[in-house]
């Protein structure tokens, strides 16, 4: 039997990031490793420079993702960026510098960035030995969080509470639990777009759960200070029934 913290994200607009090339910021359908992390992280009130901690961190916890949402869309806005020509003898550190230092020098890019319109899901987190914060230390930053919490990007504000709770069993038996009313894990008022999802997605070994494909996704932070990711696994298949 494994423990697992479980908490609800819902969003509006949410936006996963995958690799931006070009004028283009595409999003995934599922929250990245790194997002979820970020979350995390916020609400434990973990800065982005502290790049040891965040190292530390970010090897210590596993994620599974149940989708909720049946009438999930996608978007695409289009954006005017202003930005500074490259010119290699400055430095920006601030949004401010790039503005400032030679407004003479700044010019306006069109941009696109795409979002997921009414994502819901049920996000499963496990520790692994060592891990720095207790799930309950977790649960607790998730309803009293340091940093405002949003989903991928500023814009994307959370439009429901986390609601976490730590629950025991497998994996299929958690995500059943977290069904149950008395856990405020399943909003009425989004009824209409939710359905009896079977599909889940995770990393390392689980019990409860029937694989059916593994992909890598490139979502396994490395660097905040130096924005670098590296690969990891993510395995995709089905719940199964509890005996």
């Amino acid at each position: 039997m494994s423990r697992y913290l479980v908490f609800q994200l819902y969003a509006p607009l949410a936006s996963w990031g995958e690799a931006a090339i070009g004028e283009v910021r595409h999003t995934a359908a599922l929250p990245s490793r790194s997002a979820l992390l970020g979350l995390l992280a916020a609400a434990l009130g973990i800065k982005r420079e502290d790049e040891s901690c965040l190292q530390t961190f970010n090897q210590h916890y596993r994620f599974a993702i149940r989708p909720l949402s049946n009438d999930e869309q996608w978007l695409r806005d289009y954006h005017t960026v202003q930005v500074p020509k490259e010119n290699r003898k400055r430095h920006y550190y601030t949004r401010r510098d790039e503005l400032t230092q030679a407004p003479e020098e700044v010019g306006t890019m069109i941009t696109s960035r795409e979002y997921r319109c009414d994502a819901y899901y049920h996000i499963a987190v496990q520790e692994t030995s060592g891990a720095p914060f207790s799930l309950e230390a977790v649960a607790q930053a998730l309803v009293y969080p340091v940093f405002a919490l949003y989903l991928g990007r500023k814009s994307c504000p959370l439009a429901l509470p986390l609601a976490p709770v730590i629950l025991n069993g497998s994996l299929a038996a958690v995500f059943r639990q977290a069904e149950q009313e008395e856990y405020g894990l399943l909003c009425p008022e989004l009824s209409l777009i939710t359905h009896d999802q079977k599909w889940c997605v995770w990393e390392g070994q689980h019990e409860g759960v029937t694989e059916v494909a593994t992909v890598q996704r490139n979502d396994q932070p490395l660097s905040k200070l130096r924005w670098q990711f590296t690969t990891r696994q993510q395995h995709s298949g089905y719940l199964r029934e509890e005996e």
